[in-house]
């Protein structure tokens, strides 16, 4: 299989934006639609979303943004596999590549997520890539914070 990244665009947002999580999942994160809106109008995080595919079959999004330079960190917030194709693997795989992209395209030390308060479950697997919980809540969504040293 190959797993792999692409921007969002003209001719793939829509299927990104019907890509929805299971029901037991909604609460855990924003719909995607309303993600991308708010990568398309909400400057203040400068967002840049992403689709995961693994063969080029679009089956995930992601979204990265809040790129801080002076304290070289950055928001790693969203992070879904389709309903549909969940547990088959690509998870790990698709979030590693996510990692990857970060670690090669931007000069941070820090890569930082948000968990909701409901998403225990996902702490491990966020463990399971070297975060930390910081001990911290993120001030505007009241989301606990962790993070993880970039590794060069």
């Amino acid at each position: 299989m190959r797993y792999h990244l692409e921007p969002i665009t003209q001719k793939n947002w829509r299927k990104v934006a019907q890509l929805s999580v299971a029901p037991n999942q909604n609460e855990l994160i924003e719909d995607n639609a309303e993600s991308l809106l708010e990568a398309a109008y909400d400057s203040s995080y400068d967002w840049t979303p992403i689709a995961l595919c693994v063969d080029n079959k679009i089956v995930g999004f992601a979204m990265i943004g809040a790129e801080d330079k002076q304290n070289r960190t950055i928001l790693f917030d969203r992070f879904m596999i389709d309903h549909n194709e969940q547990k088959q693997g690509y998870g790990h795989a698709l979030f590693q590549a996510v990692l990857t992209y970060l670690e090669n395209r931007f000069k941070v030390d820090h890569i930082y997520i948000r968990v909701h308060q409901k998403n225990e479950q996902a702490i491990p697997f966020y463990e399971s890539f070297n975060f930390e919980l910081t001990g911290e809540k993120d001030p505007k969504t009241e989301k606990k914070l962790m993070w993880r040293k970039v590794q060069r």
